[in-house]
């Protein structure tokens, strides 16, 4: 399916990451299969008619709800985002287990019926009941299956029999299963990458290997507002500098969680976001940091092309041809008083854009 030199982001199936696939080069394209997360959606309102906070069954019902209806529209979503291209798509966020069979089978469905070419994943974290129903589903869809495991699966010592069981009880073989190790935070343990091989029956067998981790901090609070930060993408430099190192016996290709946090948590109702722009560079992430949109004579999202222009000045910018996110942010950015200022959605969607098309181009330009 692809060898060391293909990127996989990890992106959670929302209106930002939709758009930044959406305008995705096709050159880009060709070298990327994305891995998409589906996610609860949060209920519109977290209060009742006389301003109480609703009870957790309330909101979770209103949740399910919001899920079942996004769900009918998924397939036309992905196609319209993504076209008929490879995508692994997986529901581990999904609350409940009779909720992710449910959820997998209406998606495969579509899926099938619209030519996409969709790769379930499932991992050993999930019961027996959501495995064999996803492998049912990657047979129904006909493009294999994924196979995700987590840090905590490499804490087991009877790792490697747990693999064989879930291959043998399936009547599955390596070479139509796409593996996925996810570490989730990037750290020392990303570099031990051999070790964890060697967990791992027959590696070479597997249809693909990547391997995923992801640095990006899970909020911006730590960073002083009106300034310009460089954070260390030690998700990518450790990817690097494990393919190489000497005695690694296949080279994994590359995921991350793009410049979103790998620990996935729903904003909190009435929060109030930053204006920030998040800019992949060469091995760092360069982030503009504005005060907060809603805070009282503040300059809201007047500071977004502020910041825009500041950026796009900036000698490590990379040119608004460079790609949408860059095209987007050069273009808010030749005026600081312009009313279309742009959304925090719309900044994300540049900067993920922007990112994907980053990491490929790296990616395409290793010997």
């Amino acid at each position: 399916m692809f060898d060391f030199k293909h990127y996989i982001p990890v992106l959670r199936w929302k209106a930002a990451e939709k758009d930044a696939l959406k305008n995705l080069s096709e050159k880009s394209r060709e070298r990327v299969t994305p891995l998409l997360e589906i996610i609860m959606p949060s209920p519109k309102n977290f209060r009742d008619e006389n301003n109480n906070f609703k009870p957790t069954e309330v909101l979770l019902k209103e949740s399910i709800s919001k899920l079942k209806s996004n769900l009918l529209k998924t397939s036309e979503e992905i196609l319209r985002c993504w076209g008929k291209l490879p995508v692994f798509i997986d529901f581990n966020l999904i609350a409940g287990d009779n909720l992710k069979v449910e959820s997998l089978n209406n998606i495969i469905k579509d899926a099938a019926a619209s030519g996409i070419k969709l790769v379930p994943i499932t991992n050993l974290n999930s019961n027996m009941i959501v495995q064999k129903n996803t492998v049912e589903a990657s047979l129904v869809a006909g493009y294999g299956l994924g196979f995700r495991l987590f840090r905590s699966n490499f804490d087991d010592p009877q790792l490697l029999g747990r693999i064989n069981t879930f291959l043998t009880i399936n009547n599955l073989s390596k070479s139509n299963i796409d593996l996925f190790i996810d570490l989730q935070i990037t750290d020392n343990e990303c570099l031990k990458l051999s070790n964890l091989m060697g967990e791992i029956p027959n590696i070479l067998e597997w249809r693909t290997f990547t391997v995923i981790s992801g640095a990006f901090p899970k909020d911006l609070s730590g960073l002083a507002q009106h300034n310009r930060h460089l954070i260390d993408r030690t998700d990518w430099n450790c990817w690097l500098k494990q393919i190489n190192s000497e005695g690694l016996e296949r080279k994994p290709s590359f995921g991350d969680y793009s410049i979103q946090h790998p620990i996935y948590k729903e904003p909190q109702p009435g929060s109030n976001p930053s204006a920030s722009i998040r800019y992949t560079l060469k091995d760092k992430w360069l982030i503009m940091r504005g005060e907060g949109l809603r805070n009282e004579k503040g300059s809201g999202h007047q500071q977004y092309p502020a910041y825009a222009q500041l950026l796009s000045n900036d000698s490590e910018f990379f040119g608004k041809d460079f790609s949408f996110g860059d095209a987007y942010i050069a273009q808010k950015g030749e005026n600081t008083q312009i009313k279309k200022t742009g959304t925090p959605r719309t900044w994300l969607t540049a900067g993920i854009n922007h990112h994907i098309t980053c990491t490929v181009s790296q990616i395409s330009n290793l010997p």
